[in-house]
C-alpha cells in the first residue's frame, strides 16, 4: 500500500463516529480498537536499544540468548501469571523475602519477558528508593522519578516514564532515597498512578519492584495495588519462616508463587 492510501485509511479509521460503534461487540469497533492499539505500540518512540553484548552484560533476557533455560524459566512464569489472570492488563508485585534477594533482576526480566510479544508493552516501576536499580536500565538522562511524582503534584506522569534498552519496555525510576516511602505508597496519589499507567495501554503488563519484605513494610502496602505477587527467595539464604512471613505480607489471595534466585 502506498503512502497516500495508507494515510487515507488511517484518516478513515480515525474519523469513524464513536456513536456508530458504542456496542462493544460491534466488529467495526473491535477492528478500530485493534488498529489503534497497534498504532500506539508502533509509534512508541524508539530508544537506543541495547546490543546483545549489552544485554548479556546487564543480565537481561532476550530471544536467541545462549542461556535458554533462563529464558524459558521467565517464559514459564509469564505463562503461569497469564493463566491466573486471564487478562492482558495486569499488575505484578515482585519482592524479595530478604535483603539482597535479587528482586530487581527478576522484576525487570519479567517485564522484559512480557515485552517479547510484539503486540504487548511492559512497564517496570522501581518502588525501592532505598536500593534503586532502575538507572542501569534507562537509556536517557534521569531527572525525576516516582517519589518526585508522589510528593509534587505539578510533576506530570509522562515526565517520570523513561525508555529502557529493551523494545516496548518502559521504566519509572524510584526517584531516590526517602525515609517516608511507606506513607507515599499508601497515598491516594499512588493509587491514581497505578490506575493511570494501567489504563493508558489496555495490553500493558506492569511490574512493581518492591523493597525486601524483611527490610520494610513497603511490599505489604504495595500489594494492595497488584493482581499477583511473586516472591524472590535468595537460594540458600532464606529460612522457611521468612518465606511464610513474605506470603503473609502480600496476602495469600494475591500470592502467585516463589522464584528461587541463585
Amino acid at each position: 500500500m502506498d503512502n497516500d492510501k495508507e494515510h487515507n485509511l488511517r484518516q478513515l479509521i480515525e474519523s469513524i463516529d464513536d456513536g456508530l460503534t458504542e456496542n462493544t461487540d460491534n466488529p467495526v469497533k473491535a477492528a478500530v480498537q485493534e488498529h489503534r492499539k497497534r498504532e500506539q505500540i508502533k509509534n512508541m518512540a524508539l530508544p537506543s536499544l541495547w546490543t546483545q553484548d549489552e544485554l548479556y552484560e546487564k543480565k537481561v533476557i532476550f530471544t536467541g540468548m545462549r542461556q535458554r533455560d533462563l529464558l524459558n524459566s521467565f517464559r514459564e512464569i509469564r505463562i503461569k501469571l497469564l493463566q491466573k489472570s486471564k487478562s492482558d492488563n495486569i499488575v505484578v508485585l515482585v519482592a524479595s523475602v530478604s535483603n539482597e534477594g535479587g528482586s530487581s533482576f527478576v522484576g525487570f526480566n519479567l517485564a522484559a519477558t512480557f515485552a517479547l510479544d510484539q503486540q504487548k508493552t511492559a512497564l517496570y516501576v522501581d518502588c525501592n528508593p532505598y536500593s534503586s536499580a532502575a538507572d542501569r536500565y534507562i537509556v536517557t538522562p534521569v531527572e525525576l522519578g516516582l517519589t518526585h511524582y508522589l510528593t509534587d503534584f505539578s510533576v506530570q506522569l509522562k515526565r517520570i516514564i523513561y525508555p529502557s534498552g529493551v523494545e516496548r519496555l518502559r521504566v519509572i525510576p524510584s526517584g531516590g532515597s526517602s525515609e517516608s516511602a511507606a506513607e507515599f505508597f499508601n497515598s491516594k496519589r499512588m493509587e491514581v498512578l497505578v490506575q493511570e499507567i494501567r489504563s493508558r495501554y489496555p495490553d500493558r503488563f506492569i511490574v512493581l519492584d518492591a523493597p525486601a519484605i524483611q527490610q520494610s513494610t513497603e511490599a505489604r502496602i504495595l500489594a494492595q495495588y497488584c493482581d499477583h505477587a511473586v516472591l524472590v527467595v535468595p537460594f540458600g539464604k532464606a529460612v522457611t519462616d521468612e518465606v511464610l512471613a513474605g506470603i503473609d505480607a502480600v496476602g495469600k489471595e494475591k500470592f502467585a508463587g516463589l522464584v528461587f534466585n541463585h
